[in-house]
């Protein structure tokens, strides 16, 4: 399908509005984390009053969902039920809008999450927030929906329907993991998943679209509310980065979240830092936030709507071979990644980090300097624990004001400790 002819056509008289935004201390709400048995986490848990945008995670469409877990199906099967295909819908219905939270000021007819959203727009009016559609679960329907110019629109129309129903909504967040594959049903090491060159050329002329569809929505309801609406995306590091064409999208754009974490994890073998912001020699293929911002940059993405990503977890390995406990190297590898954590298997929340990971449990905490990023080590388990910590988001918040970024984000804000030392950080950080 090409859709060149069409956008001139449809969008030649779109205008978007240029307003000169505040430094941007975002953070993701995952609706799931209320559950946590350890340390639940509700919107009553979040430092409002440290944090310019509030993204949900994560809301999607009627679509293919075969990678998600039996329980995102089923509920997808629920809210779809009677909807046409690529309909936006909320996914957890319970969480969003069901469970009881506490009491709220506000006269609306939900409660859940929603509830409490709207309660605390109410109190902190210039806070924005914003639904995520999405997420590396949830992703596989923006493939099949972007092949067909109605139903990009349809999506368009709904998703802004959706955020006019709950109008403590402020626009729409777009966490598409990835537009020309690389993500969970897209995967470029399986062969039958991989896509090619063809459908990476018209995921990219398709995303276009999809990003002009949905401002035209927005600006159209903006008229009718008198409000601007925020149109953001997260952004893949590396090669994913290129697959967008920014200087096309990003006029029509407030935010671009740079998912500058997950450089390595326990999939691999290959051990060091998980979000470092400098590359140096002992970084493993060179890799570093530092870099893919550069790399973004050059793609067309503009460096003063470019939001630079903060990670509340760490990433952990075990069997870390041949480490002396000063600084990784570019060859450092482990047997396998950790077998324990604390939602899943490798992935450790900060406040679990610094509750269950000290030196009374045998762990020494690194800082290497070069890289701006900590790291745990246990020399006696042989693991090591890759993480943020405030003295990193410190050191990427100078870096980011220096270089001209919008500002830092963080996913996700229920790995804080309950007294909000990263969030804190953030905030001290982007104060001028």
């Amino acid at each position: 399908m090409i859709l060149t002819a069409v956008m001139s056509g449809v969008f030649s008289n779109l205008v978007v509005a240029g307003v000169k935004q505040d430094p941007v201390v975002a953070g993701y709400f995952a609706d799931w984390q209320y559950e946590n048995k350890e340390q639940p986490y509700t919107v009553k848990d979040i430092p409002a009053d440290k944090l310019t945008h509030i993204i949900y995670a994560f809301l999607s469409m009627c679509g293919p969902h075969t990678a998600a877990g039996e329980k995102v199906v089923k509920q997808i099967d629920e809210q779809c039920r009677g909807k046409a295909p690529y309909t936006a819908v909320i996914v957890d219905k319970k969480s969003a809008l069901d469970v009881d939270f506490g009491k709220v000021d506000v006269d609306v007819e939900f409660k859940g999450h929603f509830a409490q959203l709207a309660q605390l727009k109410a109190d902190y009016p210039k806070l924005t927030i914003l639904p995520s559609f999405g997420g590396w679960t949830m992703s596989e329907p923006f493939h099949a929906m972007v092949k067909d110019k109605q139903a990009i629109d349809h999506f368009a129309k709904t998703a802004v329907a959706l955020i006019a129903q709950y109008d403590f909504f402020d626009g729409i967040d777009l966490d598409w993991e990835y537009p020309g594959g690389g993500g969970l049903t897209t995967s470029p090491w399986n062969e039958q998943t991989k896509l090619t060159d063809d459908q990476k050329a018209q995921e990219r002329e398709a995303f276009t679209y999809l990003i002009k569809s949905i401002r035209s929505e927005l600006n159209a309801l903006g008229k009718t509310t008198k409000r601007n609406y925020e149109l953001s995306s997260a952004v893949g590091v590396g090669p994913k980065a290129a697959q967008i064409d920014w200087k096309a999208v990003s006029p029509y754009m407030t935010n671009m979240f740079a998912m500058t974490y997950d450089f390595l994890g326990g999939w691999g073998q290959q051990t060091g830092h998980l979000t470092n912001l400098h590359a140096t020699e002992r970084s493993w293929w060179g890799m570093g936030a530092d870099v893919f911002v550069n790399q973004m940059i050059e793609h067309g993405i503009p460096a003063d709507k470019l939001v630079l990503g903060a990670a509340f977890y760490g990433r952990g390995w075990e069997g870390t071979k041949d480490f002396d406990g000063k600084f990784p190297t570019a060859e450092l590898i482990s047997e396998k990644g950790a077998t324990f954590g604390t939602t899943e298997a490798g992935y450790f929340t900060y406040w679990d980090l610094m509750k269950n990971y000290t030196k009374e449990n045998g762990y020494q905490y690194g800082y290497d300097e070069q890289s701006a990023a900590p790291f745990l080590w246990n020399p006696e388990k042989k693991v090591f624990i890759s993480f943020d910590d405030a003295r990193s988001i410190q050191a990427k918040t100078q870096w980011l004001k220096e270089k001209g970024l919008a500002g830092i984000f963080a996913w996700e804000l229920s790995g804080d400790t309950k007294d909000g030392t990263l969030v804190e950080a953030m905030y001290q950080g982007m104060k001028p």
